[in-house]
């Protein structure tokens, strides 16, 4: 069992922890102190902690493969991966900033959100590449816009597939929107 928690009650600093019931013990899996403890969390971590009323800093959220043997999660901005097995936590060179890794069902590659723009990487930090770019900067792929978040409850923008061979991603537009007349249903744009 994987979970998230500071040193002590007045320590805002989280670490990612396992809880093995077979002996009854707990031990750290990976410590923010260790890895980078400046915690330059960027835009989009902050507007996500905002969103979910999270006020702890560290490790804030983490996902896992479908066996939980790979786990990832972002610290200031840089992508990190446990091999639960090894115990090994290696930093992954993915674009910076990331925000919202998970790791594929099978844990062989991890998606992200970076700049707007939906990315994956090899759990061993090999081919990096965008799966969607945005056209403009109103535009995102992968995240949650503000209202389906805050009022929907909906935090996540993007989906693995069972098998892991596709994801399923939301687009998010914040243009503004062009404004229409309705007096002459024949022509829109003319004004009333």
């Amino acid at each position: 069992m994987l979970f998230l928690r500071s040193s002590s009650g007045t320590d805002r600093n989280n670490a990612l922890w396992m809880f093995t019931p077979e002996d009854g013990r707990e031990h750290r899996v990976a410590d923010p102190a260790e890895l980078d403890d400046t915690d330059a969390a960027s835009p989009a971590e902050k507007a996500r902690r905002e969103r979910v009323r999270e006020r702890a800093s560290g490790i804030t959220s983490y996902a896992t493969d479908s066996p939980v043997s790979t786990v990832a999660f972002a610290l200031s901005g840089a992508l990190f991966v446990v091999d639960l097995d090894t115990g090994e936590v290696t930093r992954l060179p993915a674009r910076h900033p990331v925000a919202d890794p998970r790791p594929s069902p099978d844990g062989t590659r991890i998606a992200y959100t970076s700049g707007g723009a939906l990315r994956v990487i090899g759990s061993d930090g090999s081919g990096d590449q965008a799966l969607a770019e945005p056209d403009h900067d109103q535009q995102s792929w992968g995240t949650a816009e503000f209202i389906a978040a805050e009022e929907m409850n909906r935090r996540r923008g993007y989906w693995w597939s069972p098998d892991g061979s596709a994801v399923l991603a939301t687009r998010v537009d914040e243009s503004a929107v062009a404004r229409w007349n309705l007096t002459d249903p024949t022509d829109p744009t003319l004004p009333p």
